[in-house]
């Protein structure tokens, strides 16, 4: 069962629900048709099981997760390390996931992963309520949150882009450029006056 949740996740992510058969998966995991169906009545439920899946391995690694950092911006710096890293190891469950998220609002509120997915968030915005203290008013954490998640899925989502953006000497690498949309957040674009 491993085997065909491993590739039924690689095939969701390149090609989404509609673009995979399960004669796909059956093949790509060398097993009969049948035996998915063992495991799995239909489609459908693969699907989903796979998602809830991708959704889960991020809350467990959110878990482990070990934010010592007291002040924001270290705190900021460690968090976009570690899911940038968490996008680098998981990348097919991670492209499965903005599959699901930029699809209809509608069918995103019905899926049985938004409520994993609303958990998710909801745990990384407590981890920046804990030094909410140093936002400006008016900013909130789960504001921030969004931000950072945004811009590491954008560079995920991007990559090979920005690369040769680095090479023709555009952009600067990797860390960097971290470093830089870090600093951006927290200090704004203007020069001090």
């Amino acid at each position: 069962m491993t085997r065909i949740l491993v590739e039924a996740e690689v095939l969701f992510a390149e090609r989404g629900f509609d673009g995979v058969s399960i004669n796909e998966v059956a093949l790509a995991a060398g097993v009969c048709k049948a035996n998915v169906f063992h495991h799995f009545a239909t489609k459908q439920e693969l699907y989903e099981r796979v998602l809830t899946q991708a959704c889960d391995i991020f809350g467990r690694s959110l878990d482990a997760l070990e934010l010592k950092e007291q002040g924001l911006a270290a705190r900021l710096r460690r968090l976009v390390e570690w899911h940038n890293a968490f996008l680098h190891q998981r990348p097919h469950g991670t492209r499965l996931i903005l599959r699901e998220l930029t699809g209809s609002p509608t069918v995103l509120e019905r899926s049985p992963v938004f409520p994993l997915i609303q958990r998710n968030f909801d745990r990384v915005v407590g981890l920046l309520t804990e030094v909410s203290d140093e936002l400006r008013e008016g900013i909130s954490p789960a504001l921030v949150a969004k931000v950072v998640l945004s811009l590491n899925l954008f560079g995920f989502q991007t990559e090979r882009v920005n690369e040769k953006l680095m090479v023709a000497g555009s952009l600067a690498t990797r860390p960097e450029l971290q470093r830089q949309w870090l600093d951006l957040l927290l200090h704004g674009i203007e020069a001090p006056h």
